[in-house]
């Protein structure tokens, strides 16, 4: 519909490549992560090998995502470098076929495995992950080998307009439901007239032995309370409502990587409303969205350096400097996803910026090098 025949030749030579590529990749990464759960897993309880392959076919999908650029930029190498090798693109030029109409296949494969990527890989390789963690934590608890899946020193913060809570608690178990040695400090918005200010005054203070949530509610377990002007009141419980979410907060204490594509965004809303900062998951939701112009200037970084006439040489040189040029592409956007997460940068700014810089610069050595 949108290619012609020779395009349609093309984006199967790029499709086949892309496909050989990813099958070594997985292989390679299948072997090494087997025996790598042999070597962690297996050191600390009994586990087959059939059982360290389904652990690894659990993170597949997340490391076959990490992995994608590189094999969008090797696919591009091996198919144009195979058609300017049988000077099929010569003969394709002769029939009047610009480069641009011919590298237009490998735009329209990156966009669509970018967005593949985007709706289906990213969503099903954090599920995925999440499994892996459970089933993982499932052996070794089987094993008698009990697994790390508290989290230390705690912090949170919930309220409105007119009420702030600060809590700390000790630990929290696997489940973000229990909290371990609580402290809970309560400031109130300050009203003059009716009208309400900037200021918040201090209301109380609760040390708890534990606090659990529980429907919409922290349960709070032999506490005491301290109010100014008020002796210190001992309690055996005492609910207060609460807008945070149990599974919401283990995904606090995890990696963005870890919430696929389409939790991201009422994710990012349900933290900002609990007044916590969302930096780190705004660049993870503005990168993925990202990903398919980042493809699409892998892909022509690969392809750009084989359109140069074998017979002519330098060809080896070419592919060497293309590899370079990904490869620092790639830790550009590495690097400045990481300044968007420290606030540095705008999320969008720091997710968008190094695809649309390597993209428009590929697309300008492009026009350099065939329209002069």
């Amino acid at each position: 519909m949108f290619l012609n025949r020779i395009q349609r030749y093309i984006f199967t030579q790029c499709l086949t490549s892309l496909t050989l590529v990813i099958s070594i990749f997985v292989v390679t990464i299948l072997l090494v992560d087997v025996v790598e759960q042999l070597r962690t897993v297996g050191g600390d309880v009994e586990l087959s090998p059939m059982t360290a392959v389904q652990l690894s076919t659990m993170k597949l999908p997340g490391l076959i995502e990490q992995t994608l650029p590189f094999a969008i930029l090797v696919a591009a190498m091996m198919a144009y470098s195979r058609l300017n090798k049988r000077s099929e693109l010569s003969v394709i030029r002769a029939t009047g076929l610009s480069a641009w109409q011919f590298l237009a296949p490998l735009v329209w494969m990156s966009v669509l495995v970018g967005l593949i990527s985007i709706m289906v890989l990213n969503p099903l390789g954090a599920r995925l992950s999440n499994e892996f963690e459970e089933t993982r934590n499932s052996l070794l608890i089987a094993g008698g080998v009990r697994p790390d899946s508290s989290r230390t020193d705690v912090w949170l913060r919930q309220g409105d307009g007119n009420s702030q809570i600060v809590i700390r608690a000790g630990s929290v178990d696997s489940t973000g439901q229990v909290f371990e040695d609580v402290k809970m400090l309560e400031e109130g918005r300050v009203f003059d007239d009716g009208r309400p200010t900037q200021r918040l005054d201090f209301v109380r203070r609760i040390d708890a032995e534990r606090a659990r949530i529980i429907d919409g509610f922290w349960q709070i377990e032999n506490l005491i309370e301290n109010i100014p002007g008020q002796p210190p009141q001992r309690m055996e419980r005492l609910a207060i409502p609460t807008d945070l979410d149990p599974d919401t907060l283990l995904d606090r204490f995890t990696s963005p990587n870890t919430i696929g594509f389409w939790r991201l965004p009422g994710f990012i809303q349900q933290t900002g409303r609990a007044g916590l900062d969302t930096s780190r998951f705004q660049v993870r939701f503005f990168s993925l969205t990202a990903i398919p112009v980042f493809f699409t200037a892998m892909g022509l970084i690969g392809a750009l350096v084989c359109l140069r006439l074998s017979r002519l040489g330098g060809t080896s040189r070419l592919v060497s400097i293309g590899a370079l040029a990904a490869t620092g592409v790639f830790f550009i956007m590495q690097f400045s996803s990481s300044l968007g997460s420290s606030g540095a940068l705008p999320p969008v700014i720091a997710a968008w910026s190094p695809a649309l810089f390597a993209l428009f610069s590929s697309l300008t050595v492009l026009a350099y090098r065939e329209d002069g």
